[in-house]
């Protein structure tokens, strides 16, 4: 999904109407979510709070500005969606050289990546996989991209990279479910999930 752009108030209400909805969807079908997409907003922000953990402190900043009060009551800013960030898992999936290299791209303080969006007036993190801990594992993610081979050509897009946004990808595997749980299928049975901005597939 893409998430406007200017309007605090507006973005969060959009992520507040998309959880909202989709727990609707996990109370009536035991299957796993990933909620993915440009969400036009840095880590530590209301929306990013929303979707990672779960509420908004009433106290945020990005509260104050609601003219027409569609935050409100804000103690409704809140889900219970097992959701978390894939890129954050960087940490946790192994060690050696190139997890140490992909470990430093990362935030220590937000546990997200330093930047998705690379350009001339802007170096942060928009984009975003968040996925449902209950039911997937992540089995791969995507390198993400050292900041010296970009500023080669100052920012993106660039004659290398099209978009002004990096790559994020994720292989993920559906955890074991028994028959009772599931509702078809049999205890041990697993498939992969690939998800990246634009596609999925299942294997």
């Amino acid at each position: 999904m893409h998430v406007q752009q200017e309007l605090k108030d507006v973005k969060l209400w959009q992520v507040h109407t998309l959880v909202k909805g989709l727990e609707k969807i996990a109370a009536s079908a035991d299957i796993p979510m990933l909620v993915c997409g440009d969400f036009n907003s840095i880590p530590g922000s209301a929306t990013h709070s929303l979707l990672a953990a779960g509420k908004v402190d009433p106290m945020h900043p990005d509260l104050q500005v609601d003219p027409l009060g569609i935050l409100r009551p804000v103690t409704k800013l809140a889900h219970h969606l097992p959701l978390v960030s894939a890129y954050s898992a960087i940490g946790r999936l192994g060690v050696g050289l190139g997890f140490e290299q992909q470990k430093r791209r990362i935030d220590p303080t937000t546990n997200e990546p330093l930047f998705t969006n690379y350009t001339r007036d802007f170096i942060g993190t928009h984009d975003y996989i968040f996925y449902s801990a209950d039911s997937l594992t992540i089995e791969s993610l995507l390198e993400l991209l050292d900041e010296n081979s970009l500023r080669k050509d100052t920012a993106l897009p660039s004659p290398e990279w099209s978009s002004d946004h990096i790559a994020l990808l994720a292989e993920f595997r559906c955890k074991s479910r028994t028959k009772h749980s599931l509702g078809i299928g049999f205890p041990g049975e697993k498939k992969k999930i690939k998800k990246s901005a634009g596609t999925s597939s299942k294997e």
